[in-house]
């Protein structure tokens, strides 16, 4: 008899840890990602990793499988979204990004945006230089004593580090800018590995030498190097855009770094963007749902930013510093999830 109770008993217990086992398993089989992988990518520079890192914790907690993302140039990025080798990336900007949107406008799509204004971009140079000689405007370098002032290679001409050639809506703004004033004369922009580029030119500064180059606030080169401290913006006395973004400009307010409020920058603020695969958006509604909703002030980036140059940049920091990020914001986080979970259902 105590035989067969210590038998039976031994079998309750049994049956209940294997009830608790399966527990977790099956609200994980309820989720709507459950059973489901997907591939995504993030471009060639670190700015906003962490935020790729906390979208990719949003899926994960709705039960995807998140493919370690590969590290692509934009253009590639968008190539395999439209092939639908990815299902999404995070890191896409508008209106730098406008070109690579319209050329997969079929397949692809920008969702959001995620972070409304993502960055302030433009022109800079080091305040030492600018202060010395009254540079204030973009157009103060059509003169050729300021141009030589920022000459690298004994030409005459200013060098000027522009945005890499494959970011191709930065890209034809800056040359519509040399272009519409006058300046292909007296400046020549380089443009190759930006983030190379970017580094030499903290280096020349390092060394007390004049410095001129596109930039936006906040990236790895302007937490290094702060507008209002070490840099001041170029203003444009004349703001020229390519095709229908004049529609869109306005002077931007409380700029640190620039001599008026607002400033002129010549640029359209970034917003940032989630990029979709269309195809598996519609076929993901959970995902999608969460997507939209996520939300981010561009000081959080920016304060990660610091963290990156003080040293904590390998991945494993980038997923710590998402996953506080996520505590931080955790009774808004769970929201976007439980909402996605209804989207999946409706």
């Amino acid at each position: 008899m105590v035989k067969s109770f210590i038998v039976g008993f031994a079998l309750t217990l049994a049956s209940g840890a294997a009830l608790l086992a399966a527990g977790p398993a099956s609200a994980q089989d309820k989720l709507p990602g459950a059973g489901r992988t997907v591939s995504t990518a993030r471009p060639n520079w670190d700015s906003f990793w962490f935020g790729q890192r906390i979208v990719d914790i949003g899926l994960e907690q709705l039960g995807y499988k998140v493919v370690p993302p590969k590290t692509l140039a934009p253009a590639a990025i968008f190539t395999s979204l439209q092939r639908g080798d990815l299902g999404y990336t995070v890191d896409t900007m508008l209106p730098n990004h406008a070109d690579y949107y319209s050329r997969t406008a079929a397949d692809v799509e920008p969702v959001g945006p995620i972070m409304d204004p993502g960055t302030v971009q433009g022109y800079l140079v080091d305040k030492k230089t600018a202060e010395k000689h009254n540079i204030r405007y973009l157009e103060d370098l059509q003169r050729p004593e300021i141009a030589k002032l920022f000459d690298q290679n004994g030409d005459g001409k200013a060098d000027m580090i522009g945005p890499a050639s494959s970011w191709a809506g930065s890209s034809a703004v800056a040359h519509h800018h040399m272009k519409a004033l006058g300046l292909e004369k007296t400046v020549t922009m380089v443009q190759g590995e930006y983030t190379t580029l970017a580094a030499d030119a903290v280096g020349r500064y390092a060394a007390g030498q004049p410095i001129l180059l596109y930039a936006w606030y906040p990236n790895p080169t302007t937490m290094k190097l702060l507008p209002g401290k070490d840099l001041v913006w170029l203003e444009l006395k004349k703001v020229s855009l390519p095709d229908d973004q004049m529609a869109k400009y306005k002077p931007l307010p409380d700029v640190d770094g620039c001599a008026s409020n607002p400033c002129d920058v010549g640029w359209l603020p970034t917003v940032y963007y989630i990029g979709v695969n269309k195809k598996w958006a519609a076929e993901n509604p959970a995902a999608l749902s969460f997507m939209k909703s996520v939300k981010m002030h561009f000081n959080d980036r920016a304060e990660q930013n610091r963290k990156m140059l003080n040293g904590e940049n390998r991945e494993e920091d980038i997923d710590r510093h998402a996953k506080a990020w996520i505590k931080s914001h955790q009774e808004q986080f769970d929201s976007w999830i439980k909402t996605a979970i209804a989207a999946a259902k409706s």
